[in-house]
């Protein structure tokens, strides 16, 4: 019957990336010669924030109006996917930049992939905003869906980004 302030919940995806990320690091260093592609890793991240969408879509096929809530743990969960996808994404991303660019472009393209970060969210903001009239757990399938899909595409074809980017991952 304890009820948690809302405000709390803002520290679990930080703890999570605090509690993961060095796992992650040691991760891709102890496979060495398995490490996964950088297109694998990024498809690794979509399917993961996906699962994070089908939480979401979960917990909120449980809500009710006026009704006594949900438990906070299934936001926790989504939190968990969402960190752990952004791990394979984020720092793998930035990382595949400094492999990819051309030296004295680095920094530039660095402040591409942050601006490509920015208008995704204002585009997923706008985009969101016309599904005002759809029920949360079908908005929440619909972005699992879609990031889903995404995800096995980059898994498809990671063998041909790998070429066209030259073995250099």
């Amino acid at each position: 019957s304890y009820e948690v302030p809302a405000s709390w919940l803002q520290s679990v995806n930080p703890l999570f990336i605090i509690i993961f990320a060095p796992l992650f690091s040691w991760l891709w260093v102890a496979l060495m010669h398995r490490e996964p592609s950088i297109p694998v890793k990024f498809a690794y991240g979509l399917i993961l924030l996906g699962v994070g969408f089908l939480v979401i879509a979960w917990g909120a096929t449980h809500v009710s109006d006026g009704g006594p809530g949900v438990s906070p743990a299934w936001l926790i969960v989504t939190y968990f996917f969402h960190t752990v996808g952004e791990l394979c994404l984020s720092p793998v991303g930035l990382s595949s930049i400094t492999k990819l660019a051309p030296g004295k472009y680095v920094g530039q393209m660095m402040g591409i992939w942050f601006m490509g970060a920015a208008l995704g969210n204002l585009f997923a903001g706008l985009i969101g905003g016309k599904f005002e009239t759809l029920p949360l757990p079908d908005l929440f399938l619909s972005v699992a869906t879609v990031v889903i899909i995404s995800g096995v595409l980059f898994a498809i074809f990671s063998k041909p980004i790998k070429k066209l980017i030259g073995g250099r991952v």
